[in-house]
Parts: structure tokens; C-alpha cells; sequence
């Protein structure tokens, strides 16, 4: 939570001293100077969010952080692989559970409707 207090109330001032830091080096005003103080204003009030955050967190909750993006890289990487490999035994399984589970979603929600 104060990680995003912190990033929220850094961003304006972040993107006032690029501003200012880009009218020193003499950049001129303009679509790409724009672009330039958002992604820099954005990119530094993330980052001193997250580390707000991560000193506000206990290590107890660090700790279901860390696996909780550990198993969520692990399903961006099994389907990545079917991505590139769909006819790979472990994505035809992954289809037929998908199959499944819209066969089962769908059969409930057309039973409640008929009730």
C-alpha cells in the first residue's frame, strides 16, 4: 500500500525534474521529449514504489511473493512452448483440460439456466 502512495505522490515530481533536467541539456519541446519525461517519470516512481514496498512487506509475505511469481513464470513458459511447439504432448494435455473445463463451465451454466 505505501508503495503505491509513495509511487503516486513521486511522479509529479519526478516529471518536473526531467523536465527540467532535458530543458538544461537543451532538448528541444516535442512529441519524443514528452515520451521521454513520462517513460523517465514512470520508470522512477515504479521503482521507488517497489522498493517502498518491498521495505514495508514482512518476509513472510516476500517469501509467497517470490513463489507466487516463480509459479506464474513457470505457466508463461509452458505456454510459451506450445506457442512454439503446439503439437507437443504436454500442450495437447493442456487442450483437452481447457476442453474439459469449458465443457463443465458451460454445462453448469446451461443447467442453472433451465432450472
Amino acid at each position: 500500500m505505501w508503495g503505491l502512495v509513495a509511487g503516486t505522490v513521486s511522479y509529479p515530481l519526478f516529471a518536473w525534474y526531467s523536465r527540467r533536467y532535458f530543458d538544461e541539456q537543451g532538448l528541444e519541446h516535442g512529441f519524443t521529449r514528452m515520451m521521454l519525461v513520462f517513460l523517465v517519470a514512470t520508470l522512477l516512481s515504479s521503482a521507488l514504489g517497489y522498493g517502498v514496498s518491498w521495505v514495508t512487506s514482512t518476509p513472510r509475505s516476500r517469501s509467497s511473493q517470490a513463489q507466487l511469481q516463480k509459479a506464474g513464470t513457470t505457466v508463461l513458459d509452458d505456454e510459451l512452448k506450445c506457442v512454439r511447439n503446439p503439437s507437443g504432448a504436454a500442450c495437447q494435455s493442456s487442450e483437452q483440460q481447457a476442453e474439459a473445463t469449458e465443457r463443465e463451465l458451460l454445462s453448469g451454466f446451461r443447467g442453472g439456466r433451465q432450472n
